[in-house]
Formats: structure tokens, C-alpha cells, sequence
């Protein structure tokens, strides 16, 4: 009987092993499922209502920003402080366009020794509609992360649009 009990626990270790070798998800995937958590719950979603975007944006933004996040989108003199001002604002997009989504490429993470904190550099691709009329435009983003637990945006630096 003793011996079955080994075998079982050794079994279940090296499961376990093998789960965290090969299954868990690296810091890197992490930051981007958090990264791309906040393209979906800002993006404006034709239909969307300003009670659904502002119940939508009241009840996700907190799982992946900090409660004191910075936003700065110096072109538009735009400097927000605090995850209820970023939900008040963001909810404003959706008076403002009719869809907009952003997709997050060329993406650059640095994550500390310790994995506490990560540096983020890339560029998002806006589109939006408004008015009837399509545009897009890149602009270079730079994120700050910090690992808490999981990982939450800390500071969006947005650049001006890139002229091609």
C-alpha cells in the first residue's frame, strides 16, 4: 500500500512539473493577454450604448489597470490620472465614434529580474469610424506593468499618429 502511495505522489509531482515546464503561460504571454484585455474593453462596439460601454469599462478596466493608472496622449493634451477618470473618459469615445478598436503590433517587453515590473514599447493601430468615415492610424504606445498577482498597466504613453 505504501508503495502505491509513492508512486501516486510521485506521479502527481511530476505532473505538476510538467504542467509549469511546458502549460503555464510565459510572463510575456501574460503581459499581452493583458495588453490585448485592454484593446477589447476600450474598443468602441457598434451598438454599444453609453450605459453597456460605461458598465463594460467600469466592470473590466480594473482587472487590468492599476487603480492610480497615468494615461498621456500629449497631441490631444490629454493627461489622465486614476482608473475612474480613464473609465469616465474612455466611456466619451463611444459619443464620439461609431466603432474604433486598436491592435497592438511590433510589440517590445522587458520584464525585470525579479518579474515584478515591465516595459512595454510598440505601436497600436487605430481604427475608427466616425461619422461614417474609416481611418486609421499608428501611433507609437509605450506601457509601464506591474506584477501584483497578475499583471496591471501602471502608465499608456500614446504618441502622435505616424505619417506614411
Amino acid at each position: 500500500m505504501k508503495k502505491w502511495h509513492l508512486v501516486l505522489g510521485c506521479a502527481v509531482v511530476a505532473s505538476i512539473a510538467l504542467w509549469l515546464t511546458f502549460f503555464r503561460a510565459s510572463e510575456e504571454d501574460q503581459i499581452k493577454k493583458t495588453l490585448g484585455e485592454l484593446a477589447r474593453i476600450v474598443a468602441v462596439k457598434e451598438g454599444d450604448t453609453l450605459i453597456s460601454r460605461t458598465a463594460r469599462l467600469r466592470s473590466q478596466l480594473k482587472d487590468v489597470v492599476d487603480d492610480d493608472v497615468r494615461v498621456d496622449v500629449s497631441e490631444l493634451n490629454l493627461d489622465v490620472r486614476g482608473r475612474r477618470k480613464l473609465e469616465d473618459d474612455a466611456t466619451k469615445a463611444g459619443l464620439v465614434f461609431q466603432r474604433a478598436d486598436c491592435t497592438l503590433v511590433n510589440l517590445s517587453i522587458k520584464v525585470d529580474p525579479a518579474g515584478t515590473v515591465a516595459t512595454v514599447d510598440g505601436v497600436a493601430l487605430v481604427t475608427a469610424v466616425r461619422g461614417g468615415e474609416r481611418k486609421v492610424d499608428k501611433r507609437d504606445v509605450h506601457f509601464l506593468l506591474r506584477k501584483d498577482g497578475a499583471w496591471k498597466i501602471s502608465t499608456i504613453d500614446v504618441a502622435a499618429p505616424k505619417q506614411d
